[in-house]
């Protein structure tokens, strides 16, 4: 069959907007099909073939693809194999009759076209259409968000493999996916700012700017900023060179002033264009009951709230931070790799660590700059890294310094055993829930001796019985 020159069918003025649907077929169904559309304000291109390089554009143009089904099965293969190659999102529309052969379509899983059956009728053609376009379009959004929820779970930035942890990183990944305001709620230096830039990166406005504002610094009143912001005007505060950001981030909420908390109240009943990201401390509460916070905006805000907690009460995150940090400190340093002792592993999670993570990797940062050694010792430990905040006696380590992959190798057998303990000791949800193959989880389980013995409950110590992991 050869190409026909597309015939461009003129549209009636509408309000729609310049929707295209390509016809395929020289047959008086298929000329019907185009009338109908073109009376729906489509703009209509008649094609008796897909199969020619002429039919390329066209088709990549189009929202919807009619195919008069009524052709040899073989030919009405070819083409619907062709337009799943070439633009496997477009709506797909087959006109058969009702002694025409159904062709199998093997291997399109999702991509199968809709049928509207002969003779047919303008309601039913633009009812199928429509339906057709809106479930082509809940694919393409269930792709989008499938590739984001992947990207989302790995979430590599905020390290740490804790129960609090795959907590953060399970609540970021949720309120990625709406669009109204959060907050934040943790100490300083616990990775408020990280969590906001997360959610931000894994938003549906991710592509534009990120900016953050401190709420204490304010030079102006809030009103005004959000107004220019709403605007896109640039240069909103000496921070924020780009138009209209994707997110706000306003820092230190607890600082703003009492007019400040109403202008932002009341822009919340108004969504803004962005999203509207805000952190404070864990006191919120007690500056409502002294007055100086508004309890109207604070019920509003807790609504999509992330708690984020110190990192004194989630040590196991430190062995994992104290490796990511260390890596980043060497490569921006320049410096080759360096290690860090069972020891000084075990010093770090002795102490309370008032600053959280950003002491602890302004310590490594600072440890790398003045270490001439390719592995830290004890001696480039701050002094009182060791001497517990309340004055008491310093953290004992435990006899004989462990090495590092001893201990991560607990933490490791740890995590495995509340895998287990969560799903029945089913090894292969245990092995989904840690997102790896079950053949190494089974490998790492007969490594720390957590096999099923005779008699013995899922997870079990192996035959020695010796626990090699923390706690």
């Amino acid at each position: 069959m050869s190409l026909a020159a597309p015939a461009l069918v003129p549209k009636a003025p509408s309000g729609i907007g310049d929707q295209v649907a390509v016809v395929v077929g020289d047959s008086e169904p298929a000329r019907q099909a185009a009338r109908f559309l073109t009376e729906a304000s489509w703009r209509v291109e008649l094609l008796s073939t897909v199969l020619e390089e002429a039919a390329e554009q066209p088709l990549r143009d189009a929202a919807a693809v009619i195919v008069d089904a009524a052709a040899a099965p073989e030919a009405v293969q070819a083409t619907i194999e062709h337009l799943n190659r070439l633009c496997p999102e477009v709506a797909t529309i087959l006109l058969p009759a009702a002694d025409t052969p159904r062709p199998h379509f093997p291997g399109l899983g999702s991509g199968l076209p809709r049928m509207v059956p002969l003779p047919i009728q303008r309601e039913s053609l633009l009812t199928s259409l429509e339906a057709e376009i809106g479930y082509r379009g809940l694919l393409r959004e269930n792709r989008i968000l499938r590739h984001q929820l992947r990207a989302a779970t790995r979430l590599e930035d905020w390290v740490g493999c804790s129960d609090e942890a795959a907590g953060i990183r399970s609540a970021i990944v949720t309120t990625a996916f709406s669009d109204g305001p959060v907050l934040v709620v943790g100490e300083p230096g616990s990775g408020r700012r990280l969590a906001a830039e997360l959610i931000h990166r894994l938003g549906r406005q991710a592509s534009l700017p990120f900016l953050a504002l401190q709420a204490a610094s304010l030079a102006t009143e809030l009103g005004p900023i959000l107004a220019r912001l709403r605007r896109g005007d640039r240069g909103v505060a000496s921070e924020a060179s780009n138009a209209r950001p994707g997110s706000l981030y306003l820092s230190g909420a607890e600082h703003l002033r009492l007019r400040d908390q109403a202008t932002l109240e009341d822009a919340l009943r108004r969504p803004p264009p962005f999203r509207l990201i805000l952190s404070a401390t864990p006191d919120l509460r007690a500056r409502v009951r002294a007055g100086t916070f508004s309890s109207a905006l604070l019920n509003r805000l807790e609504t999509s709230t992330i708690r984020v907690p110190p990192l004194r009460e989630r040590r196991e995150d430190i062995p994992a931070l104290l490796l990511h940090f260390l890596k980043r400190a060497a490569e921006t340093s320049g410096e080759p790799p360096f290690g860090i002792s069972g020891k000084a592993v075990e010093e770090c999670g002795g102490y309370d660590w008032p600053g959280n993570t950003a002491e602890l990797r302004m310590w490594v940062e600072r440890a790398v700059a003045t270490a001439r050694v390719s592995r830290f010792s004890g001696a480039v430990l701050p002094e009182t890294l060791c001497v517990p905040p309340d004055g008491g006696p310093a953290h004992a380590p435990s006899a004989g310094s462990r090495p590092l992959k001893e201990v991560i190798a607990g933490i490791e057998k740890r995590l495995i055993e509340r895998a287990l303990k969560r799903t029945g000791g089913n090894q292969k949800r245990a092995a989904r829930f840690l997102q790896m193959n079950p053949t190494t989880l089974h490998e790492k389980m007969k490594r720390h001796g957590l096999l099923r013995r005779a008699g013995g409950s899922p997870g079990s110590p192996g035959s020695s019985g010796r626990r090699t992991g923390p706690g």
